[in-house]
């Protein structure tokens, strides 16, 4: 894209709104008056972004000064995209050699409300294969990645009346799925079998923070037709292995 203020693909008011955040996050409170001055915008324009970033939680007001200020939901987004990047680009190379071990196809993925998001995947060169989408959400009580990230977290997880049956095998109320979320911490590792996708079964193990938490996950993705269920413990394994690896780099 050009980088031209007149582009008509370009929206001014949404460069607007990110110029008063960033004045307003470099200078930490500030009033209408001077947001206005600093931006060069009239005070009526001003209190409208003003309004609509408060709407959106990203930014507060000092009820004694009267001034505003960046809320902690900006701080959480910009965390959220240096811990994703960083939690990619540090599991990459293990992802890497899993992958050239395994020959199957290898995926991280991350929790994002109440779905987990794939965030990076190498795919197995064999014809016959077995993958979803990079950035693809999927909710949590149906993907192997999710159920892992959802049983080694303090979070409280409710579908009730809004489970999706994607196949036979998929979770189908909050019962079974607190069940399925309890056996998993206690052998450490989940198995989607073929509850998302038919013929597609994963199995993945969480990668923890210091509390035992955790912050993302890793999985092997596996076509049903040429899974052998006698290797489950091999291939949870070599995802402990790595996932191990990873959080070693990390802390």
């Amino acid at each position: 894209m050009k980088d031209d203020f007149n582009d008509k693909n370009i929206i001014k008011s949404t460069i607007k709104m990110f110029k008063l955040l960033e004045i307003l996050a470099d200078n930490g409170k500030l009033s209408i008056g001077k947001l206005s001055e600093l931006t060069g915008f009239s005070k009526s324009t001003t209190q409208r972004i003003i309004n609509t970033l408060t709407y959106l939680k990203y930014v507060q007001q000092d009820k004694t000064t009267l001034e505003y200020f960046p809320s902690i939901k900006l701080y959480e987004l910009g965390s959220k995209v240096v811990n994703n990047m960083t939690i990619k680009n540090i599991a990459k190379p293990h992802m890497l050699e899993l992958y050239n071990e395994l020959n199957e196809t290898v995926n991280l993925g991350i929790l994002y409300n109440d779905s987990v998001i794939y965030l990076d995947k190498l795919v197995s060169k064999s014809p016959l294969k077995a993958e979803l989408n990079l950035g693809v959400e999927v909710p949590i009580y149906c993907s192997a990645l999710g159920k892992v990230l959802a049983a080694f977290s303090d979070e409280v997880f409710s579908f009730e009346g809004k489970y999706i049956k994607y196949t036979e095998n998929t979770i189908s109320s909050d019962e079974e799925l607190h069940q399925e979320l309890l056996h998993i911490k206690r052998q450490g590792y989940s198995v989607d079998n073929e509850e998302y996708v038919k013929g597609l079964l994963c199995i993945a193990v969480p990668i923890l923070n210091r509390d035992e938490k955790a912050i993302a996950s890793i999985s092997v993705s596996i076509p049903s037709s040429r899974f052998d269920g006698s290797k489950t413990q091999e291939y949870v394994s070599k995802l402990k292995e790595y996932a191990n690896k990873i959080e070693k780099d990390i802390y």
